[in-house]
């Protein structure tokens, strides 16, 4: 069951904290939910009959689908300062994860540890297992450039290399040796970028510079480099923040279709964003995981007090 939150054409860019007035849609209708004040209203009086969640536990509800990445007790160091703690979280597969919480409570710190980007980090640690198919990503005997292709990232400002469209889609596949005689190459770049909705618009223009394409259209073509070497994740971090709200709904368009062959993870500030893209839905709060479960439950039917708070705009 699909439903959205509609806020303002601000929030759509991916900022701002939610709003308590905003309105759920669900089949075609406005229902009063979690995110309305009367409703809200309505969980906290349960919750303040419910026992209080807080410290480590964690409310979750396990995904049904097979799971692709497993995390188990992870925590971040960063200098010895403590970011991310023990954080466990099961994320299915071809599903849209969303991870949601104010600035700093260590969403995107956990996005890095899936694809061991925190390894780049000086003074950086991370302790617990990752597995992926069962695989720990940590182990010794991982290549992380490897895993990095199993594992794309998308970025919070579209960051395409200096160079020709053709050039920025066809980089991964020919680093790693993927394919060998030029027209193979110019198959996996249009499939690429059909894959990613681009195509069509610079088809008679792969040989231009992709930094003369638009803020929407370089963050597209960041997910074709990304999709072209065939990567069984894709990690997005904030990937619509500096987008406006058209090419923020072109993203989550794509994200939509994507979610079909990809197991996707997405860190955003947008509560509206989080609900019209994802299938399920993880809060932390002060580098911790607070609750997990499907989306709709979490905007619906939230069962600790800190999500509450958050998704209706107390904090954050």
């Amino acid at each position: 069951m699909k439903f959205r939150i509609f806020r303002s054409a601000e929030d759509q860019t991916g900022a701002g904290a939610a709003d308590p007035t905003e309105s759920v849609r669900m089949g075609g209708q406005v229902l009063p939910e979690a995110t309305s004040s009367k409703a809200a209203s309505a969980v906290e009086a349960r919750l303040e009959d419910a026992t209080p969640v807080s410290g480590p536990t964690v409310v979750a509800t396990p995904p049904t689908g097979p799971i692709k990445i497993a995390a188990r007790d992870v925590s971040v160091f960063y200098d010895g300062k403590q970011a991310l703690y023990d954080v466990s979280l099961d994320i299915p597969d071809k599903t849209v994860t969303a991870l949601i919480g104010p600035s700093g409570c260590g969403k995107s710190t956990f996005l890095r540890t899936m694809n061991r980007m925190n390894d780049t980090i000086a003074g950086c640690k991370v302790t617990g297992r990752i597995a992926m198919d069962d695989e720990d990503i940590n182990d010794r005997s991982i290549d992380p450039v490897l895993l990095r292709a199993r594992v794309g990232m998308v970025f919070q400002r579209p960051n395409p290399f200096p160079k020709s469209i053709y050039e920025n889609v066809a980089y991964g596949p020919k680093i790693h040796g993927l394919v060998s005689a030029k027209s193979e190459m110019d198959g996996v770049v249009e499939s690429a970028l059909k894959r990613a909705g681009l195509w069509e618009e610079v088809a008679d223009r792969l040989q231009s510079s992709a930094m003369g394409l638009s803020g929407g259209q370089q963050q597209r073509l960041v997910i074709a480099r990304a999709i072209a070497v065939n990567p069984e994740v894709i990690l997005m971090d904030e990937p619509c923040s500096a987008l406006d709200p058209i090419a923020t709904a072109r993203i989550e368009e794509l994200i939509d279709e994507l979610r079909e062959r990809f197991c996707i993870v997405i860190v955003t500030h947008s509560m509206a964003q989080a609900a019209r893209v994802s299938q399920r839905t993880a809060f932390f709060h002060m580098g911790r995981l607070v609750e997990t479960g499907d989306t709709e439950d979490i905007f619906q039917n939230p069962r600790e007090r800190r999500t509450l708070d958050y998704i209706t705009g107390r904090f954050g």
